[in-house]
C-alpha cells in the first residue's frame, strides 16, 4: 500500500507563537510595547485562553516576551536580553520578514564571523586554496544564467562558508549554518540589486586580497558592501 506523505500538523499553540514571533520580529510590535490580553487574543483568533496563555510562556522562554502580573505582556527588549531560542526564531524566519534593527544584527553577526575567517584566510592560504576558490567561483560564472535565484543564492552562501572552512577555524562554519535560511533570502535580496555580474565580480576582488594576504582589505570590503546593502534596502522602505 503506497503511503502518502502528510503535512505536519500545527498546533493551535505553535501557530500563536510563530504568529507573534513574526509580528515582534518583522517590527508591527516593538520592544516596551503591551499586547492584547490573552482574553483578546483567544476571542480574536478563537482558540482556548489556556493555550494563548501556554504560547506566551514560551515566548517568554525565547526571550521575545515579558510577563508582568498584574500589569499584562508586553514585548522584550529582545536584541539586549534574549538568548539562544531568541537567536533560533530569528534565523528561522525568512530575510523579508525582518525588522531593520534585527536585518543589521544578523549582519553584524556575518560581518563579525566572515570578517574574522577572512584574516585568517588571508595569513595561512596556500596555492591550492586560491585555485580552488577561482575554481568555485568560475563554476559559479558559468551556471549563473541557467540557474533560479534561490540557487544561486545558495551557491554564494557555500562560496563564504568555505572562507570559513579553509580558514581553519571550524567553529565559525558552525556559525555560518546557523544563519543559513535568513542567509539565502538576504543573498537573493542582493542578487536583485546588484545583478550577478557584480556579485561574481566582486568575488574574484575577495580572492585578490586574500591572495595578496590582505585581510584587512578583505574585511573592509565585506563591510562596505554590507553597508551599502543596508542603506538600499533603507531606501525601498521610504
Amino acid at each position: 500500500m503506497q503511503q502518502t506523505n502528510r503535512a505536519p500538523v500545527i498546533t493551535n499553540k505553535d501557530f500563536f507563537i510563530r504568529k507573534i514571533t513574526r509580528e515582534i520580529l518583522s517590527g508591527k510590535w516593538n520592544p516596551g510595547d503591551k499586547l492584547p490580553s490573552e482574553r483578546e487574543f483567544a476571542s480574536e483568533l478563537g482558540m482556548g485562553k489556556t493555550v494563548v496563555h501556554s504560547a506566551f510562556e514560551k515566548l517568554a522562554s525565547m526571550g521575545l516576551v515579558d510577563i508582568k502580573p498584574q500589569s499584562g505582556i508586553y514585548v522584550a527588549d529582545y536584541m539586549k536580553t534574549g538568548n539562544i531560542e531568541t537567536l533560533n526564531a530569528i534565523v528561522q524566519l525568512n530575510g523579508n520578514e525582518l525588522s531593520k534593527e534585527v536585518t543589521t544584527g544578523i549582519l553584524d553577526l556575518r560581518l563579525a564571523i566572515e570578517g574574522m575567517a577572512f584574516r585568517a584566510l588571508a595569513q595561512c592560504r596556500s596555492e591550492e586554496d586560491i585555485a580552488y576558490l577561482r575554481s568555485v567561483t568560475e563554476d559559479i560564472r558559468k551556471c549563473s544564467r541557467g540557474i533560479g535565484l534561490e540557487e544561486l543564492a545558495e551557491r554564494f552562501f557555500v562560496w563564504h562558508r568555505e572562507i570559513c572552512i579553509l580558514s581553519g577555524k571550524n567553529i565559525l562554519t558552525l556559525f555560518m549554518n546557523t544563519t543559513h535560511d535568513v542567509s539565502i533570502a538576504f543573498w537573493v535580496n542582493y542578487l536583485r540589486m546588484y545583478g550577478t555580474s557584480f556579485a561574481i565580480d566582486r568575488l574574484e576582488r575577495f580572492i585578490d586580497l586574500i591572495e595578496a594576504r590582505d585581510g584587512g582589505g578583505a574585511y573592509n570590503l565585506l563591510a562596505e558592501g554590507i553597508e551599502d546593502y543596508l542603506e538600499r534596502l533603507e531606501e525601498q522602505t521610504l
